[in-house]
């Protein structure tokens, strides 16, 4: 457990987390940023206890710093996870409306027209996450083509959905 005395010393030099923070880019303003901050005192007051007397302060200070970088980037990249899924869900109740439902009857008409490497970037790619690089592998067609194909895919369906 840290003592208080580690959390103290952290805190004098909270300016090195604000470092870090700025470091991954986030700002001030950021919703997060207050608890991305004690978040990083507290690793920080870790990493100044686990140290201590094994290496000189600006070692700690230095590896505190690198430690503390990836872990707001790690923490950003969570965050982003959630919010990308939660937007997805929130998104599967607008099927409901009946725009969504002419656009998906659209594309269901268009995806019966589009050749076999279309409907593989579109359902594979698109909708299943498989990398283009999988898909390399699986149809054994060069990557800039499947990457062209999916650029023009992705007009088609533009076209469909603002008509």
């Amino acid at each position: 457990m840290t003592s208080q005395k580690y959390f103290e010393e952290a805190w004098k030099n909270r300016k090195l987390v604000g470092g870090a923070l700025k470091a991954a880019h986030v700002r001030p303003d950021y919703h997060l940023y207050e608890d991305l901050l004690q978040e990083g005192v507290i690793l920080y007051a870790e990493m100044l206890r686990k140290l201590d007397g094994q290496k000189t302060r600006t070692e700690i200070d230095k590896l505190s710093f690198k430690k503390l970088l990836w872990h707001i980037i790690d923490t950003l990249r969570r965050e982003q996870r959630v919010c990308e899924r939660n937007t997805a869900i929130d998104k599967a109740y607008d099927l409901g409306e009946a725009t969504a439902w002419d656009n998906l009857v659209a594309l269901k008409n268009e995806a019966k027209k589009l050749s076999h490497l279309e409907q593989v970037i579109l359902f594979e790619h698109l909708l299943e996450k498989k990398t283009i690089t999988q898909l390399v592998e699986e149809c054994g067609v060069p990557r800039i083509t499947l990457k062209r194909l999916k650029k023009q895919l992705l007009g088609k369906l533009r076209a469909v959905m603002e008509q």
